[in-house]
């Protein structure tokens, strides 16, 4: 199975935004993961070209130490402009896009049957932000408006919203970049293989990140527009 390679520091310069995308490896009882699945097809929809960025797209391991330790690492090294997560849940028919997510409760053993220390995200009281944190990115939810997205016409999959990330690797990497930057992330489950192919998740995804895209390019535009005036009021 084709696998997408961690993100590595390119020798040539890149000036383009970054959008940084993760999936996850299979788990228990997901024997083929279709979040793996989905974002390894996003290079195929033609994201990067049409909006002008540089895509990067890495599939995780199903741990938490390795979560707690790559996602901030990431950060750094991209400076992303927009992070999308995604994971896979067998409770949901589209795409769901999560609002909230926690900093504890973390008693589900991952892929190496291990649990977080004292269940906890984020350890550093330093970085605590308490035991809750909403992203501030969204967008139109309901019937068709993934299909009305410009440039997406092939997008079958319809999006809801969701407060309840699950208590696992998908909420634990959620708040875990929240904490870096919640103005421009976000996380998505996808419905598994059975209910939408890859192709038609990659495609609602693809729909969804350029939503996520203007909004976050838009609020960037406005901050850096304040700045001019102040320091031009200053100068």
């Amino acid at each position: 199975m084709a696998s997408v390679q961690p993100a590595q520091t390119e020798t040539k310069a890149d000036e383009r935004p970054v959008i940084y995308v993760t999936g996850f490896e299979p788990f228990p009882p997901h024997a083929i993961n279709a979040s793996q699945r989905a974002v390894e097809r996003l290079a195929e929809t033609g994201l990067g070209e049409e909006l002008g960025v540089r895509l990067v797209v890495e599939v995780m391991k199903v741990e938490y130490d390795y979560v707690s330790k790559v996602v901030p690492r990431r950060w750094e090294e991209l400076r992303p402009k927009l992070v999308v997560h995604v994971g896979v849940s067998s409770q949901v028919c589209t795409l769901t896009l999560e609002q909230v997510a926690h900093n504890c409760g973390y008693n589900r053993k991952d892929n190496c049957n291990s649990v977080p220390h004292k269940e906890i995200c984020v350890q550093d009281m330093h970085l605590y932000r308490g035991p809750r944190e909403h992203t501030a990115v969204g967008v139109p939810h309901g019937p068709g408006h993934l299909r009305h997205q410009q440039g997406t016409p092939n997008s079958k999959l319809s999006s809801t919203k969701s407060t309840d990330a699950g208590r696992y690797l998908c909420d634990f990497i959620y708040y875990t970049s929240l904490k870096q930057d919640k103005s421009r992330v976000a996380f998505i489950h996808v419905p598994v293989l059975e209910k939408s192919s890859e192709e038609d998740t990659a495609a609602a995804i693809a729909a969804a990140i350029k939503c996520m895209y203007r909004q976050v390019t838009e609020k960037d535009s406005k901050v850096a527009e304040g700045e001019c005036v102040v320091n031009g009021a200053q100068g």
